[in-house]
């Protein structure tokens, strides 16, 4: 589903250049679960901004579903974005001016989905989270855990082939954080393709598979990442 082959990508703060991935190759089967576990600073963030799409290694080759992202265009790169990933952020990036089902249906525009059928998608992605009841309320009339609920049926409704959820419990309560950690579980028993984020050992646990991120390198052992 995923392949990253020898990724590199640096940044540059004034003259110090900042390897935030150096010669990361990485396999992600179909429907497997696999948590990207590491410290603050590490590169895991611009790990899942390259396995979104939303930002370019330097050199590398990165296949998504077959696809050589490589080969892209921008318009092609926002269509791949649109259709194949499910993103799940920490801050849960809803807009307040729209109810929980509006905010669901937003990425469906770009699908180019007709209203009816957004709509249905919409409602049946929000029941699958248990937000049935809370569709006409906005973000501000929720809980952290029910905004991140709805980021989760946001993800669900465009029919993603990739969840990729960065640190989605972060803002959230212990309670709320175990429950949207259950939630994510559950997605990946249904056969869903999964990639999580986080800087928590025990939450990384929940997954099929642990990678552990230190100084943009990637490793199979924490020993080794000297976590």
């Amino acid at each position: 589903m995923l392949v990253l082959e020898h990724i590199y990508k640096t940044y540059y703060v004034g003259d110090e250049a900042v390897h935030a991935l150096d010669d990361v190759s990485l396999h992600v089967r179909p429907q497997e679960f696999v948590a990207i576990c590491g410290p603050s600073g590490s590169g895991k963030t611009t790990l899942m901004n390259v396995m979104g799409c939303l930002d370019l290694p330097d050199s590398g080759t990165y296949i998504l579903d077959g696809i050589d992202i490589a080969d892209c265009s921008d318009r092609e790169l926002s269509l791949i974005r649109s259709e194949k990933i499910g993103f799940v952020f920490q801050q849960f990036n809803l807009l307040d001016s729209m109810s929980a089902l509006e905010n669901v249906e937003l990425p469906l525009i770009y699908q180019k989905c007709s209203q009816k059928e957004r709509i249905e998608r919409a409602k049946a992605a929000l029941d699958k989270v248990g937000l049935a009841n809370r569709m006409q309320h906005r973000p501000s009339q929720l809980s952290g855990g029910q905004q991140q609920r709805v980021a989760i049926a946001r993800a669900l409704a465009s029919d993603a082939r990739v969840i990729l959820a960065d640190e989605p419990t972060g803002n959230l309560d212990s309670k709320s954080g175990n429950d949207v950690m259950r939630l994510i579980c559950d997605l990946s028993d249904q056969d869903n393709t999964i990639v999580l984020i986080t800087h928590n050992m025990e939450i990384a646990k929940l997954a099929q598979r642990i990678v552990y991120v230190r100084d943009g390198r990637l490793y199979d052992k924490s020993e080794e990442a000297g976590l």
